[in-house]
């Protein structure tokens, strides 16, 4: 059974593009994964775990993002999940997360594409097959992410 660690409650934070937020993954082992946000609600997690304490800024070793996600962003402005710092984009483009194709249940004959918070037709697009699975994810599909890719991160001791 996962053990879900609590945070002390601040302030809303206003999230902003390129703002790194640590993930708590355990109470146990005082372990953090970590995210950095898009615009709009999207995230990318960082093949980062760090243990006994959170990272500051200065060492990030990447912010190359090993899976891209909406994420309902509750945790991020009600402080539950801590805010770290902000490492801009390079570019307005690069600000957004990525193309992915929505896949729906009901119909999976509609072919759209999640381009910088639209839902745009796979023909329009004009490509569908090759792109990653548009995903929606809650504070606990982000940790059980990260908790399911450990063997692969980079894990930083204190």
């Amino acid at each position: 059974m996962q053990t879900r660690v609590e945070t002390k409650s601040r302030k809303r934070v206003r999230v902003a593009a390129g703002d790194i937020f640590a993930v708590p993954l355990d109470a146990e082992h005082q372990r953090f994964g970590y995210i950095r946000t898009y615009q709009d609600v999207d995230v990318g997690i960082l093949p980062i775990i760090s243990k006994a304490r959170i990272l500051s800024i200065a060492e990030m070793p990447t912010v190359s993002s090993v899976l891209d996600v909406f994420l309902f962003q509750d945790a991020l402005k009600t402080g539950r999940w801590p805010h770290i710092g902000n490492l801009p984009f390079t570019d307005e483009e690069s600000a957004w997360a990525p193309a992915r194709k929505q896949v729906a249940a009901w119909r999976p004959e509609v072919k759209m594409v999640v381009f910088r918070g639209h839902f745009i037709a796979a023909a329009k697009f004009g490509q569908y097959d090759e792109l990653p699975l548009f995903q929606k994810f809650d504070e606990e599909d982000v940790i059980r992410e990260i908790l399911q890719r450990a063997d692969e991160f980079l894990v930083m001791d204190s």
